[in-house]
């Protein structure tokens, strides 16, 4: 069936301090919440220039995304689902600031400030809450690089500049949802509303900021058999790695397998038989196709939005082939990943070169 063999585990978000773990249990909507800490916390591996290293990654609750809640949104995007109202600036910084005090003790080199939106939209996260944020994650020694994401058309050098000034000397990276260099696939099937024109004057901003670049590219968006699902995401991030020469930036790709959000088109289309997760060795795949081309992360983190309807393999592999993914998501040694193996693998890459699924 379309929809069978996603995995059976979910990976919650989860801030661990020693023996203590933090799970964000918010409810959604309520403006009663003192909204201590943020919709989604998560310390893993990661490479920054080179150098092998952790990150924090925190999702901020907001209002949510504009662009969402004027539009509908992205068909596969489902983070609206986790979004508030009249949450104003000093309460987005109290979230980060809470998070900070439990950080002791962890070898952690990046930030990544997600806000269920865009970090440069005033409507979304006010110049006083970006001010505070970054000015914070500026302040904690071992920091080398802080990454924000926004949508192109809130992007601007000067707003860029600004958030850079903040970040005193760390690294300030820019995160994009490109999603496919198609732009049938983007703009059609995803309705992702951006123009390579568009992503094109974002890049040329964050080069004329000063900033670095990352790109989010998706893992077999709806319409797409495994087959093409890989060209298309190989096809995106080489367009991505030209752009950046052509603009001379530097930038990685973020390979980001299509998980189910409730409430979205893709969940009526996987309810419906009618769409089939990726299979993790798809993913596998991408990575061999890619790595060569410069720095690339396979996020596989759900943000506790998918009820455990994402990417998957087997009970055998699955954890380990993840860990693998992990391992080069921090080194970038492609290596061990090449030699990952299972029964089910062979299954697949019959499948697929049956065009079977």
């Amino acid at each position: 069936p379309a929809n069978a063999g996603y995995r059976s585990k979910g990976e919650n978000c989860l801030l661990k301090t020693g023996s203590v773990a933090y799970k964000s249990s918010l409810p959604v909507a309520s403006n009663e919440l003192p909204l201590k800490a943020g919709e989604c916390v998560k310390i893993g591996p990661v490479n920054i220039r080179g150098i092998p290293t952790n990150r924090l990654m925190i999702v901020l609750r907001t209002n949510g995304c504009e662009y969402a809640r004027k539009t509908g949104g992205c068909s596969v995007c489902g983070f609206m689902k986790n979004a508030g109202e009249n949450i104003g600036d000093t309460q987005i910084a109290g979230q980060f600031r809470y998070v900070l005090q439990t950080l002791d003790g962890h070898d952690i080199q990046e930030i990544d400030l997600l806000t269920l939106g865009s970090f440069l939209n005033d409507r979304e996260v006010g110049p006083a809450a970006r001010k505070a944020l970054l000015g914070q994650a500026a302040d904690l020694e071992k920091i080398r690089r802080i990454t924000i994401e926004s949508r192109a058309e809130y992007v601007s050098v000067e707003k860029l500049k600004e958030c850079r000034q903040w970040s005193g000397d760390k690294i300030l990276e820019l995160g994009i949802g490109l999603e496919s260099a198609d732009d049938y696939i983007r703009n059609t099937i995803i309705r992702k509303n951006l123009s390579k024109d568009d992503f094109e004057q974002s890049v040329a901003d964050v080069k004329s900021a000063g900033c670095d670049l990352m790109a989010y590219v998706l893992v077999k968006p709806p319409g797409l058999s495994e087959k093409e699902a890989i060209r298309d995401a190989v096809d995106t991030a080489i367009y991505v790695f030209d752009t950046a020469r052509k603009y001379q930036v530097n930038a990685r790709v973020a390979f980001e397998p299509v998980f189910i959000c409730q409430n979205t088109d893709l969940e009526t289309l996987f309810d419906n038989k009618e769409y089939r997760l990726a299979n993790l060795w798809s993913v596998v795949e991408v990575v061999k196709r890619t790595h060569h081309l410069g720095s690339v992360f396979i996020g596989l983190s759900d943000e506790s939005l998918s009820l455990d309807r994402m990417v998957y393999s087997c009970d055998k592999c699955y954890e380990r082939v993840v860990n693998e993914i992990e391992l080069f998501n921090k080194t970038q040694d492609f290596s061990d990943l090449a030699l990952a193996d299972c029964d089910c693998k062979a299954a697949y890459q019959y499948l697929v070169r049956e065009e079977m699924i």
